[in-house]
């Protein structure tokens, strides 16, 4: 899974919009006057002026975040200020907002009406208002909005910690864990804070078998970092701080900094630091404490995913060896044969998931080899037309041996032993399948399998040269081999050449008489 990090930008205005909605413009006036120099919490007002009902509507259909609604119940006909509060709640369906309806002639059994059958936040005389009760209901209709989004903040962080958290168990290797890890929680950072804000950080691995933390992702000025051990990228100041978290084997949430370990019963260890531009409040804190209780999880998840997925390819390399060796073959075959299956697969354009699964299902491809007799599969000469005939059985073996399975690996193991002798042109065995009518797994085994035999000492043959296997696979494009994929060969010739020289084979075979 490639992860990258989430691009939103959290809106944070350096004031508190007030729509103000009355068709005398006097009233306007005076809340501009009076309202001129306040500010609460550091931020001043902006007074939005709407002279109409059909004006305040399109001013409450596009600006968002109107924090307080002064209305005036009698705007364009009698009791349309509580028409459009109504509108508000029930069309809008906005409840964050404050409504303060405002009356310069009302009534005692009005105010009852408002209060008990209106979704309102208060409700004013305007010679009241202006005298000297204004700031004392803005202060307290602005606190009750903060409240309300900081409580609505904090419910959208939770849910985005838990979609996170999901989205962490679903990566394919521990270097995107990391890289989502780094991202999800700049996001959440980001959203704590309240607008977008400067978030520096790294992620670093240890396995068991290494000396020092590596770092595998960097975020903001860390980006430069990747490959580089961990104390040589962070200030030493943080370096204490990290090996204080290490120490304890535990996570710090300071006002600026968050710093987490995780290890996993495997022996890999991981290490977070985020260096961020202001201060944490507490509640801040508890919610990325959730989600760092959430990563451990994942990690160790993820951890033993790994583990049991290389204990699964060691074991299918192990029995694609042994199959081997019983035809006098090296068992670096069966590692070759799934490197370039991997290679063949990617440039493809398979999934992720359909490249891990053939590159661990095609050791074993020739499994169905243990049902034939050593004198027919160890014959150094050529074989009659009935030996072959045996030997081809082996495809049929091979998919009756692993087709029960409902393991997803063994299913691909299953089509793969079935189908990696089908030819293109419908010239193969078992089946005699013809085109796209072959399993891509197939086709893609096919010309892997064969790549590497023609370049392979055998009892019955010499290795070919590179020039004649390449002369072959030109001659058999389209007959033999998905043509597509025999294109994907010759296009990235060079990996399959840096895959046969890395597990290349020891001298094993004498030359004979035999070799055709």
């Amino acid at each position: 899974m490639e992860s990258s990090c989430n691009k939103e930008e959290i809106i944070h205005n350096d004031s508190w919009n007030i729509l103000v909605v009355d068709d005398n413009n006097f009233i306007h006036v005076l809340f501009k006057e009076m309202l001129k120099d306040f500010k609460f919490e550091e931020k001043s007002i902006n007074i939005i002026s709407a002279f109409s009902t059909k004006e305040a509507m399109e001013i409450l259909s596009k600006e968002k975040d109107i924090a307080v609604i002064f209305l005036d119940i009698f705007l364009d006909e009698r009791d349309s200020g509580f028409k459009l509060s109504k509108y508000i709640r029930e069309v809008l369906r906005n409840f964050t907002t404050r409504i303060i309806l405002m009356t310069g002639k009302g009534t005692t059994k009005l105010r009852e009406i408002a209060i008990l059958n209106y979704d309102i936040n208060g409700y004013e005389d305007k010679d009241n208002l202006f005298n000297d009760k204004l700031y004392i209901v803005l202060v307290s209709a602005l606190r009750s909005y903060r409240d309300i989004l900081h409580i609505d903040n904090n419910k959208k962080i939770m849910e985005q910690v838990v979609a996170s958290s999901s989205k962490l168990l679903a990566s394919d290797s521990l270097e995107n864990f990391m890289s989502s890890t780094l991202c999800y929680l700049s996001s959440i950072i980001n959203k704590c804070r309240g607008r977008k804000c400067s978030v520096n950080g790294l992620g670093a691995l240890r396995s068991f078998d290494e000396r020092t933390f590596s770092v595998v992702k960097g975020l903001g000025k860390y980006a430069n970092g990747l490959g580089n051990k961990i104390m040589d990228t962070v200030s030493k100041e943080d370096f204490q701080l990290i090996k204080k978290v290490y120490r304890k084997k535990d996570y710090t949430i300071t006002n600026n900094r968050y710093i987490s370990y995780y290890n996993s019963s495997s022996g890999v260890e991981g290490i977070i630091f985020l260096e961020i531009d202001g201060d944490l409040s507490y509640v801040d804190r508890e919610l990325l404490s959730v989600f760092n209780k959430n990563i451990l999880a994942a990690f160790e998840s993820l951890c033993l995913n790994k583990e049991i997925e290389k204990t699964q390819r060691e074991i299918l390399y192990l029995l694609g060896e042994a199959t081997e060796a019983r035809s006098e073959e090296t068992g670096n075959h069966v590692k070759r044969v799934s490197e370039y299956c991997r290679i063949l697969a990617e440039k493809y354009g398979l999934s992720k998931r359909e490249i891990m699964l053939i590159t661990m299902a095609a050791p074993i491809h020739d499994i169905g080899k243990v049902a034939i007799p050593d004198k027919i599969l160890m014959k150094p000469g050529k074989l009659t037309p009935e030996e072959f005939d045996i030997v081809k059985t082996h495809t049929t073996i091979g998919y009756n041996i692993l087709k029960h399975s409902n393991r997803d690996i063994l299913k691909v193991a299953a089509i793969i032993a079935h189908e990696h002798h089908e030819r293109y042109d419908g010239k193969g065995y078992p089946q005699g399948l013809k085109g796209e009518e072959i399993h891509i797994f197939g086709r893609i085994a096919a010309v892997a399998d064969v790549f590497d035999a023609l370049g392979s000492p055998r009892v019955y043959k010499k290795p070919w040269v590179i020039e004649d296997i390449l002369n072959y696979f030109r001659q058999e494009k389209g007959k033999h081999f998905d043509p597509v994929l025999v294109d994907i060969l010759f296009d990235n010739l060079d990996e399959f050449l840096e895959v046969k020289e890395k597990h290349k084979d020891e001298s094993k075979f004498q030359i004979t008489g035999h070799f055709e």
